[in-house]
């Protein structure tokens, strides 16, 4: 998938009808941050800054997905974030499909596979 097919395909947050995902996009990955972009460290900063958790050195978890990725431990459940998933199309459909992870969202630039047993199985597409 290219970025413009990504880009017309996408919801914000006016199209969400997850809770959980509504207040990530709007409260985590989207919130004004001076400086701080939509790219998959920008992402992993945003995520350990409101859950509190100590910055982290990449990569903790190794993933055939891709060189870059962070593995956190949150109170919603453990978060998988993917650098570039599109470098590899074949292995983010499987992480998609993949039941471990019941909550994923695709960004383009980064992707988040959320496990968490209180979330229903769901795909997202994000701008």
């Amino acid at each position: 998938m290219n970025r413009i097919s990504h880009f017309l395909r996408a919801k914000t947050q006016y199209n969400l009808h997850s809770p959980f995902v509504y207040r990530l996009y709007t409260e985590v990955l989207f919130s004004h941050c001076p400086g701080r972009g939509r790219s998959f460290e920008d992402v992993v900063w945003r995520l350990e800054q409101y859950y509190g958790l100590p910055h982290s050195h990449l990569s903790p978890f190794t993933s055939h997905l891709s060189p870059l990725t962070s593995h956190l431990s949150t109170p919603d459940g453990v978060i998988l974030v993917v650098d570039r998933p599109h470098r590899h199309e074949a292995e983010w459909a499987a992480l998609v499909a993949d039941n471990a992870w019941q909550v994923t969202v695709d960004l383009f630039s980064c992707g988040l596979a959320i496990a968490s047993p209180r979330l229903s199985k769901q795909h997202f597409l994000l701008r």
